[in-house]
């Protein structure tokens, strides 16, 4: 059985925070809900913000830390119809999403 030492990812105040899918009792510091995402929807994270949910509705999403999103240059896909939790890299102060296809709704929550 292979060991795993490797901590998991931290926010910004050192706290742990599992990689499983889940959300914090927190109270949301930012929302965004996008029904238009067809360019690009880029967003400045708000300076507490240690980690975001992500929802992909109707069709995929690419994401891309700090810099313009696309099909063939991104960071994270989150699949239709799913919600994934990503941890901000350190020093990330923005994230740009772009639609896989036509009628994607893309909803944000920085906690």
């Amino acid at each position: 059985m292979t060991q795993i030492n490797d901590p998991f990812p931290r926010t910004k105040n050192g706290t742990e925070v599992s990689t499983m899918p889940f959300t914090s009792a927190a109270v949301a510091l930012e929302e965004t809900y996008d029904a238009t995402i067809s360019a690009s929807t880029a967003i400045t994270l708000n300076t507490s913000t240690s980690f975001i949910e992500v929802s992909a509705i109707d069709k995929g999403i690419f994401l891309k830390w700090g810099a313009t999103a696309a099909s063939t240059d991104f960071d994270e896909f989150i699949s239709q119809n799913t919600t994934r939790v990503y941890a901000v890299p350190s020093g990330q102060t923005s994230v740009q999403f772009i639609e896989e296809a036509a009628t994607a709704k893309l909803v944000v929550i920085e906690k």
